[in-house]
């Protein structure tokens, strides 16, 4: 499998730019933290990419998973647990899983 750099780029151990095997959790994971941390209208080629800045209004999943949708990553995002920090921030655990695999489903 491709290898792509990660995000936050960073530097590895070995002073090598840090990488990401594609189509891995591990690549889904870091989409959905672009995401997280992209506003709508910062990147000006495409400028519906993002989540609205949940400072004001709170963290949305609905937002989220539209996101997903129309962009990418192709998962379901199944829950959200917010925590607020000691400094007032907001620390957001998303839950997801991933569309294209198949599920069994129990013949009742």
């Amino acid at each position: 499998m491709p290898r792509l750099m990660s995000f936050p780029f960073r530097l590895d151990g070995t002073g090598a730019v840090a990488s990401v095997e594609q189509d891995t959790n591990a690549e889904i994971e870091e989409q959905l933290a672009i995401a997280m941390l992209t506003r709508p209208g910062e990147r000006i080629v495409v400028p519906t990419f993002g989540v609205a800045d949940p400072a004001f209004s709170r963290f949305q999943l609905g937002a989220l998973q539209k996101q997903c949708l129309d962009f990418g990553p192709d998962v379901t995002v199944t829950a959200a647990d917010t925590q607020l920090l000691p400094d007032d921030r907001e620390q957001v655990s998303i839950r997801w899983e991933r569309r294209d695999e198949e599920r069994e489903v129990a013949n009742l």
